[in-house]
């Protein structure tokens, strides 16, 4: 028996792999074809994260900082959010330019072990397990959340848990064991801290449930007295993830997730009818990902079996009641937008709404699953259930197709549903008819598994077929070329690179803004775009004119001069020609550009530098202000261009301004409030300027370098109406410039980084007190000492940072050390004492009750 019950365990884990492998061989993704997964946020976050994540357990790195996240950030926020699943150890397994082949497997082995996990679950708690039970452990693996969101496969760990948790619950209510319950809580928050602090709501919710169910007189009173080992338990669970809880929420508050929308607190519904519409298959491609209703689908059956659970007489009043009290508590989490913003972290989603969908479709399966145990006595499957859900799913056609045009309705899709719904209920009936053991019980036994797992499957394969897949050859081929032109170029331990990657050419079939191109190669760059993304140094760069899409990205689009000098970025591969620029290095089409202006990582500046306040949304006036406090000019540095000619269509969408430029100089042009995602054609001197990534306002453009006097004709076309308010043209006069970097050069640091996490360099200052300016973004948590003794650091230049120095030779030394993480790892080790005094005390109680008896 306990044979048969492993097989039947391990079989849970092969049939959604199974599903999942020949789905990939339909699709012809990697390692079964040359498709990778490589869109949407997987392919400019995710890949990009395990990129660093297999660098970093590779090279052996004991730093809590990285460079490659932006211009300089903790990782502790993006390592707790993305990087903690123990599946991503498979990584190490495969080379850097395969890390899309090791992502398929993980996405592959998470969704089986989702099934493993759910079958565990169900013999656990009901004992009676078969074949059949794959149905429903299969139905979580590859239900509605899972079909949605995959390819954000860090939010898959929690999947795998969940069942774990209930169990861990129902053995703390039923049998006052806390161990599974602990562990699985800990491990649930360990992941990723936000599904964690979603189960969190589950546990206390399941937890009222399970008492209500237990308790003969239940009361609020009743429900804390009996309560005290959950709750203890619980919090002690949760407080033992200080050690990343802690520096993760350092991290977060310094981000713009901070900023509330009292909209998204008011108590209002979210949809209508068109909600029922879900429980039927198709209702989610990777086209709505950003944007859809809850995707509750977890298979015709399951609902079907759902609603007998609540038409079935055998099953007490009492139990359906605590039933649909459970469903309605996460129902209402999707509904009411109040209620819906509290699951969420008080934070409405931007984009993949009702993260907690798969907890409703676990309660929907444990419930049909008790349905179908009932029906294997002389239980009979009622008509009414394929009748309601057959009302039910119509009407949720209906409203979808009358009132939700943004979502699918797809008449195939919906025919297949509701013939399934019948068809299901025909099997069953005949199942049931037939004597337990013949041919024909079996025959339409597997003819009713095989239907659900091919439906299982259709619905999955609706989900991700739209996808636009990468190309996987062409992207390793671009990888080694690129990762070798980086290599080639890094002749200092600490400089800054701007790397611009033709998405087709790197095996990307979407456009792709190579925000975290840093990440991925694994040097120090500029751009990035992550959800923990500190808000002050995105602030800073985009008053410098760096392209802001939303609050998670920030977007080194053009060159800038005064950016590459005041950051440190030393060279640009790009393969684009850049006739200002002197080429280091040319692989094909791809060359590497020397910036002179890139001094190093730091020089000595006075007071009035630090004291500069950048403006909002004002570029040039900024970079012109930090100009003139580094060296004083009775002339701007920025020079407006001579507009000769300035005619706009009658319709406003056509511009042709004729300009003289007004210094020799890179030209540029800064235009706010226009459309850039509506524009039509933007060409200089009849070239056609083109962004590499896709852009929609608020970028500096540089045009090029032109000499005083020269004539240029700029002509902008777009869909919308050109709004030339605050447009800004002019030319960075290069000798003004230069006379600025030949001031700092000798007065520069170039600064070492070691693994251990330290920043160390040698400088002079001479004559008087001065400020070291540093192209660090300002953080408290660095440990910065001038031989050997420590100095505060002041920000300078938005949110970088300066050190005052007195004159003479001084050594730096910087250290960065998280803080919150050393006060959570002594939270964490002080819970662990607590957590076994407290199972000591647990046991000691039961030894004592057990004595009594």
């Amino acid at each position: 028996m306990k044979i048969k019950e492993n097989s039947l365990l391990i079989g849970s884990f092969f049939v959604p792999f199974t599903i999942l492998i020949v789905l990939w061989i339909i699709l012809g993704i990697v390692p079964f074809g040359n498709n990778n997964l490589l869109a949407s946020d997987l392919g400019s976050q995710y890949l990009p994260f395990l990129s660093n994540f297999k660098s970093f357990v590779e090279e052996g790195n004991l730093t809590f900082y990285s460079f490659s996240n932006g211009i300089g950030d903790t990782i502790f926020p993006l390592s707790s959010y993305y990087l903690l699943s123990p599946f991503n150890l498979l990584t190490l397994f495969f080379p850097h330019e395969q890390l899309p082949v090791a992502i398929v497997w993980i996405i592959t082995l998470k969704i089986s072990c989702i099934g493993m996990s759910m079958f565990y679950y169900l013999k656990k708690t009901y004992i009676e397990v078969s074949p059949f039970t794959w149905i429903f452990s299969t139905a979580f693996s590859l239900c509605g959340f899972t079909a949605a969101y995959s390819i954000n496969f860090m939010w898959l760990d929690i999947l795998i848990l969940f069942p774990l948790l209930a169990l861990g619950l129902q053995k703390l209510w039923q049998e006052k064991r806390v161990t599974l319950y602990v562990t699985i809580l800990f491990l649930s928050i360990f992941t990723n801290y936000y599904m964690g602090y979603m189960t969190c709501i589950f546990a206390v919710g399941y937890s009222i449930y399970l008492y209500l169910k237990l308790s003969a007189a239940p009361s609020i009173l009743g429900f804390i007295k009996e309560g005290k080992i959950f709750f203890i338990s619980s919090f002690l669970s949760g407080i033992s993830t200080s050690f990343i809880l802690l520096p993760a929420l350092e991290g977060m508050m310094q981000t713009k997730k901070t900023d509330f929308n009292l909209l998204t607190f008011l108590p209002y519904p979210k949809f209508g009818l068109s909600f029922f519409s879900q429980f039927g298959i198709g209702s989610v491609d990777f086209n709505l990902r950003l944007e859809h209703l809850p995707t509750v689908f977890s298979g015709i059956l399951i609902v079907l079996l759902f609603l007998t659970y609540f038409l079935l007489p055998s099953i007490p009043k009492k139990e359906k009641k605590l039933s649909l009290f459970l469903i309605l508590f996460l129902f209402l989490s999707f509904w009411i937008e109040l209620i819906n913003t509290v699951w969420h972290m008080f934070q409405s989603p931007a984009g993949f709404p009702y993260r907690n969908t798969f907890i409703f479709s676990f309660i929907v399966i444990k419930f049909a699953y008790e349905a179908f145990l009932r029906l294997q006595t002389d239980e009979k499957l009622p008509l009414s259930a394929p009748l309601i859900y057959t009302i039910c799913l119509m009407g949720g056609y209906s409203a979808l197709f009358l009132f939700n045009k943004n979502f699918i309705f797809s008449y195939s899709y919906s025919v297949i549903s509701l013939v399934l719904i019948w068809l299901y209920y025909v099997l069953l009936n005949h199942r049931q008819k037939a004597e337990k053991g013949t041919a024909l019980w079996k025959i339409f036994g597997i003819l009713l598994t095989v239907s659900i797992f091919m439906e299982l499957g259709l619905n999955y394969w609706i989900s991700v077929k739209e996808i636009p897949f990468g190309n996987q050859q062409a992207f390793e081929q671009n990888y080694k070329k690129q990762a070798a032109i980086l290599a080639a170029l890094k002749k200092k331990d600490f400089e800054r690179f701007k790397q611009t990657i033709i998405s087709d050419e790197a095996g990307y079939t979407e456009k792709t803004n190579g925000y975290n191109d840093s990440i991925l190669y694994g040097y120090a760059g500029v751009s990035s775009y992550t959800s923990t993304l500190h808000s002050d140094t995105q602030d800073m760069l985009n008053d410098l004119g760096l392209y802001q899409k939303n609050d998670r990205r920030i977007a080194y689009v053009d060159d800038s001069q005064v950016v590459n000098f005041l950051l440190n970025v030393s060279y640009q591969i790009t393969p684009f020609e850049n006739t200002f620029r002197e080429a280091v290095s040319i692989d094909g089409q791809t060359v590497g550009y020397k910036n002179p202006e890139a001094v190093g990582m730091g020089f000595l500046v006075s007071e009035e530098f630090a004291n500069v306040q950048l403006m909002e949304d004002e570029p040039i006036i900024n970079q012109e202000n930090l100009l003139q406090a580094l060296k004083p000019e009775a002339e701007n540095y920025f020079k407006p261009v001579q507009k000769t000619n300035e005619t706009i269509s009658p319709d406003e969408k056509t511009v042709l301004l004729e300009i003289i430029t007004a210094a020799s100089g890179e030209l540029y042009f800064y235009l706010p409030n226009v459309s850039w995602s509506s524009t039509e054609s933007f060409s200089v001197n009849g070239k056609k300027i083109e962004p590499n990534v896709y852009i929609k306002t608020n970028q500096l453009f540089n045009l090029g370098y032109y000499t005083k006097g020269d004539k240029v004709t700029l002509t902008l076309k777009s869909r919308k109406k050109i709004n030339l308010e605050d447009m800004e043209l002019v030319s960075l006069d290069q000798r003004a410039f230069d006379a600025v970097i030949a001031s700092k050069r000798n007065k520069a640091i170039d600064l070492r980084w070691t693994k251990m996490g330290e920043l160390f360099g040698n400088i002079s200052v001479k004559n008087e007190d001065q400020l070291l300016y540093l192209s660090v973004p300002h953080d408290k948590n660095w440990l910065i000492k001038s031989n050997g003794k420590a100095v505060e650091q002041i920000p300078a230049a938005g949110n970088l940072m300066a050190i005052p120095l007195k004159e003479g030779t001084h050594s730096i030394a910087m250290v960065y050390r998280s803080m919150s993480y050393y006060y959570g790892l002594i939270i964490t080790f002080a819970t662990i004492f607590s957590f076994l005094f407290f199972r000591y005390w647990l046991y000691i109680k039961k030894k004592r009750e057990l004595n009594k008896c």
